[in-house]
């Protein structure tokens, strides 16, 4: 399978992976909620046990939303993606580390990690959109190292924010 063909056939089973950011876009926001309204550590949990959740949110819309789901096999590009998951286990083991003394850095690092892979999916699917949301994502995760008040709630909720306007972008052409 060529390079154009992985992807043609990436972009068609995940909706141009616009069910991802969406299933994404809702962790964070719900990340930011829970940190706001109970605790930094609680919004931690959510972080990481949601992020556990992505994947079969994002492959259970494409099937029942969107009738897809399935790429034809072998599709190096699906690998590729797999592969590029060990990007966030280390960010987020790093982030929870990191937090032990700076907590108000923890989703700044953890969403690092995720605009990083981001970056990866560009070639995932082919699509310079994930360029730009990667470059946007590093850019609000950096605002808590650089400008102080900048709470860790709002750099959750700003993320997923930011992800679901980046899904509807993707999905609302997609469902016509």
């Amino acid at each position: 399978m060529h390079l154009g063909e992985a992807q043609r056939d990436m972009r068609r089973a995940y909706v141009n992976g616009g069910v991802g950011i969406f299933a994404s876009g809702l962790v964070w926001t719900l990340s930011g909620l829970v940190t706001m309204n109970i605790s930094l550590i609680a919004g931690m949990a959510t972080l990481f046990f949601g992020g556990m959740a992505i994947h079969p949110i994002s492959v259970l819309l494409a099937r029942s939303v969107y009738r897809r789901g399935k790429t034809r096999s072998p599709n190096p590009m699906e690998m590729l993606a797999l592969q590029s998951t060990a990007f966030l286990i280390i960010g987020l083991v790093i982030a929870y580390l990191v937090s032990g003394t700076f907590s108000q850095w923890f989703f700044s690092i953890a969403l690092l990690t995720v605009a990083a892979r981001y970056l990866v999916f560009q070639t995932v699917y082919g699509m310079r959109l994930y360029l730009i949301l990667g470059v946007v994502l590093m850019f609000i995760a950096s605002m808590a190292f650089w400008m102080p008040g900048v709470t860790p709630a709002f750099i959750a909720l700003t993320a997923g924010i930011i992800e679901l306007l980046c899904s509807a972008f993707i999905l609302v052409p997609a469902k016509r």
